[in-house]
């Protein structure tokens, strides 16, 4: 991450900065200074940067993270042989050596402060676009349906069905199962507290709980039968009208739990009429899509291949710029460049997103990838690491614990 490495450079000169820092020769302090000054120019080249063009940018962090590594690593192992000096000699030896890795470090970074900046200018120097004014875009609302009304009248119609047996209604679609967990979320609905105790005793406290009683359980993502076979187990079929709702990607699965002549298969894919309502339904909230941009919205939402995933992205993507047919021409592009095989499409358009993200979130996002998968993260064991690798800046007399959580 460039920007981490440039916050991480930045905090150790700050702290230089500071009175009684005995440690450090007066001589230094103009190339303290200067380097400061160009790692915030870089910060700030980082930070307003609109990401267009995506190849360049990724080789332009990548030339700032490897520049600004290998320059704190000559800051950080200097300072440390000035700390270490045991004698008034030494230490004299030690703070010109610091000065002269400090001098060298001071040029790297001021070459690629130019570097950055000439190819910034390169690229935007000569380019025109023409802004369409857009008072209707909206933030993204999560809760459009388009193109599944028919399935779902067919999953209301079974659910509200007047039978007093317990039917079993699967979801076959695109989407891990853990019976702990799910025992666990079962308890808790049921209890109102999570009870850490033995598979069959959470069992039992789920069977006992739902006897006599009426109920809807909606289990998401079911992986295999033998999960089914462990679930129904501890259901008690009273006749009473309760309902399961259940979803898998597996067609097998879904025709195990109940009968395939009575499955509402869920729709994968959008047909392009719904796919295209859906994308528009995410950028604009009444106008219609300007003519200006329709021709290329379309070919945009075809390369999407009816994926409600990838039309929500890309739409999520678009509605966040302006509203130039140059920007559309850009993340047309990279849609072609980063679409590959049906199965990537999804990480692959996620990416774009990521890549959309400030800088200052990049670094906190990808932290997340050190907490299990399909776990809750407590908010606390997330941001204190966070504040930690100086991921958080100090804004407006705020807690670093609140503007962390305003990051989140």
């Amino acid at each position: 991450m460039a920007s981490a490495a440039l916050s991480s450079l930045m905090y150790t000169l700050e702290q230089l900065f500071k009175p009684n820092q005995s440690f450090v020769c007066p001589c230094s302090t103009q190339h303290l200074q200067s380097l400061y000054q160009n790692l915030s120019a870089l910060q700030l080249f980082l930070d307003n940067t609109t990401t267009k063009d995506i190849e360049t940018l990724k080789f332009i962090e990548k030339r700032i993270r490897d520049v600004i590594y290998k320059a704190e690593d000559k800051v950080d192992l200097s300072l440390r042989s000035i700390v270490l000096a045991d004698c008034t000699e030494n230490k004299e030896g030690a703070c010109k050596f610091f000065e002269e890795e400090l001098v060298q470090v001071e040029k790297d970074v001021d070459s690629l402060r130019q570097e950055v900046m000439q190819n910034e200018f390169n690229k935007h120097g000569s380019k025109s676009a023409v802004t369409l004014s857009s008072p209707e875009k909206s933030t993204i609302e999560e809760n459009s349906i388009v193109g599944m009304e028919d399935d779902f009248n067919t999953i209301l119609d079974r659910l509200t069905a007047q039978t007093d047996e317990l039917p079993v209604i699967p979801i076959f679609g695109m989407g891990e199962y853990s019976e702990r967990q799910m025992l666990l979320e079962l308890v808790s609905s049921i209890t109102g507290s999570k009870q850490e105790t033995s598979n069959g005793e959470l069992m039992e406290i789920v069977y006992r709980g739902l006897k006599g009683r009426r109920f809807l359980i909606v289990i998401d993502d079911i992986w295999g039968t033998e999960a089914w076979d462990q679930i129904q187990r501890i259901l008690p079929k009273d006749n009473n009208k309760s309902r399961i709702l259940l979803t898998t990607q597996l067609k097998y699965v879904a025709d195990y739990v109940n009968n395939p002549d009575f499955l509402p298969h869920s729709k994968s894919f959008l047909s392009l009429e719904d796919s295209w309502n859906l994308f528009t339904k995410k950028i604009f909230i009444k106008d219609h899509c300007p003519p200006l941009l329709k021709e290329i919205g379309k070919h945009i939402v075809q390369q999407c291949q009816g994926l409600p995933l990838s039309i929500v992205v890309v739409a999520g993507l678009l509605v966040k710029m302006d509203l130039t047919h140059d920007n559309w021409k850009e993340v047309e592009e990279n849609l072609d460049s980063f679409f590959g095989m049906v199965s990537e499409r999804c990480q692959s358009i996620l990416s774009l997103s990521y890549n959309y993200l400030p800088q200052y979130l990049r670094a906190c996002f990808l932290y997340i990838g050190g907490f299990r998968e399909d776990r809750e993260i407590d908010v606390y064991k997330l941001i204190r690491p966070w504040i930690a690798e100086e991921f958080v800046k100090a804004r407006s007399n705020k807690k670093l614990e609140v503007v962390a959580e305003e990051y989140l």
